[in-house]
């Protein structure tokens, strides 16, 4: 990735979060009140409390279950796989584009004899993971409220024909073109894919069950957070749909923390559900786990003293 490149999606990015940003305030016609924002933490600082834990013990988790990503023959210091996730969310949350699973690989890799390229495919893996337990999720909300709540059943069958025949194009022009990739960037993508195939099948038990804490967390800091806003009321199945729709939304590759973009996403879910007053809630789901990943993330990307900003673009041009 060049410069120019950089800057590009550092201003798409922020256009992106801009508008949609202004876009959620406008809705909000004056409903978001700093005031009553301090007044639920102090009343629900409990809950608060209780979320940002569950959250540090998740990023815990997630660095035991990456540590069982990788082949059999290495080994990786837990605490470094912990660093590495929080300064990638720091990385996230701090600048326009989201390179915080680059910042994870580079960083692991500067921490180890392995590539930048093996440890990015092992971040794969885990978005893959990620997937599977989101998509495990979607399918019990549908079930619970139905095809029809979200319009899914009006949507013409000739546009799952159009997607189906799109994507056989691509699986065939991929095949087809991957030959004319260069030598380097196929040495790059065996080594993705070598990082991507690395689990250790004698722990898939663990990094299943892993894989469910983790969500089942998530979940439950949901739930936590509207507690501290009681006219809410909102159900456990309720906090499962805002995490799905969340966490679909929190995909799209913006930087900042998903700011903007997050709101307006889980604006339109609240709407679906029939809740009227969410605005300072929604500021406050966004921005409890923002404080707990940026504080943390900051103190461990300083503790590294060498790992700076400027070294991670300078890799970043090199082998992009």
């Amino acid at each position: 990735m060049n410069q120019k490149k950089l800057f590009i999606h550092s201003i798409i990015s922020l256009f992106i979060a801009f508008l949609c940003l202004s876009i959620f305030i406008n809705n909000a016609d004056g409903d978001i009140n700093i005031n009553s924002i301090l007044n639920h933490i102090r009343n629900g600082w409990l809950y608060f409390f209780g979320a940002s834990i569950l959250l540090i013990i998740s990023v815990y988790i997630r660095s035991l279950r990456w540590k069982y990503l990788f082949q059999s023959n290495t080994s990786y210091n837990t605490m470094d796989l912990f660093s590495g996730q929080l300064i990638g969310y720091f990385i996230n949350n701090v600048i326009p584009v989201r390179l915080g699973d680059f910042a994870k690989s580079y960083f692991i890799a500067k921490k180890t004899d392995n590539k930048t390229s093996y440890i990015l495919g092992s971040i794969i893996m885990e978005r893959f993971l990620d997937t599977v337990m989101l998509f495990i999720f979607m399918l019990f909300v549908i079930w619970h409220y139905g095809l029809d709540y979200f319009d899914v059943l009006n949507t013409p069958p000739s546009v799952y024909i159009l997607i189906f025949f799109s994507l056989l194009v691509f699986i065939y022009l991929a095949y087809h073109l991957s030959k004319l990739i260069p030598i380097k960037i196929q040495n790059i993508l065996r080594e993705i894919w070598a990082g991507f195939v690395g689990i250790n099948l004698r722990t898939l038990g663990f990094v299943i069950c892993s894989s469910i804490f983790i969500w089942c967390i998530y979940w439950m800091n949901v739930f936590l957070i509207q507690l501290a806003f009681p006219s809410l009321a909102l159900t456990l199945i309720d906090c499962l749909f805002i995490l799905v729709a969340s966490s679909f939304i929190q995909m799209i590759p913006t930087g900042f923390g998903a700011i903007g973009v997050f709101h307006l996403g889980v604006e339109s879910v609240l709407i679906q559900l029939g809740i009227t007053e969410y605005h300072n809630f929604l500021i406050m789901l966004w921005l409890y786990s923002y404080i707990i990943y940026t504080i943390l993330g900051s103190y461990y990307f300083i503790k590294e003293g060498k790992f700076t900003l400027r070294n991670l673009y300078t890799d970043l041009i090199k082998t992009h």
